[in-house]
């Protein structure tokens, strides 16, 4: 990369960084509003276990970018808050997977609406072929940082 591309690189990432914390700070004050009591953290395991059921604690740990100490102590929290339940691999019994309870499936049901409304007044004025661009070259960051990440 030519040196004088730098800059604009660093802008974007930090644009990044910003967009990430203003929409977390969002959904946070429209959740808090909602007289919903949950975290961010919470919201995003429970985003990804509507989505992928039987993910064990190392598996949602690397997908959010979490080490496994953090993981453990929001798990726990949400057994105790009745949102997952963990149960035996069959395959592996020292694996335990990680399930959404019912009581978690209702609170999605109502964090639904909340959440989709953020994201609409974050893409009011962008046209699915930004999105689409912006995507690639996410995309193309990430792979080319693929072999510095172990």
């Amino acid at each position: 990369m030519p040196p004088d591309q730098s800059e604009p690189v660093i802008e974007f990432c930090q644009s990044i960084f910003e967009l990430r914390y203003k929409l977390r700070r969002m959904l946070q004050i429209k959740i808090r509003e909602a007289g919903i009591n949950v975290s961010f953290e919470v919201l995003e395991i429970m985003k990804l276990l509507s989505y992928r059921d039987r993910l064990n604690q190392q598996e949602l740990a690397d997908l959010l970018f979490k080490d496994k100490s953090s993981m453990t102590y929001l798990i726990d929290n949400m057994v105790k808050a009745e949102l997952v339940t963990r149960k035996e691999d069959e395959t592996d019994r020292r694996n335990k997977l990680i399930f959404l309870s019912d009581k978690a499936h209702e609170l999605i049901k109502q964090l639904s609406p909340i959440a989709s409304q953020c994201y609409e007044a974050l893409a009011e004025d962008i046209t699915d072929e930004d999105i689409k661009v912006g995507i690639k070259m996410l995309h193309k960051m990430n792979n080319s940082l693929a072999g510095f990440i172990i």
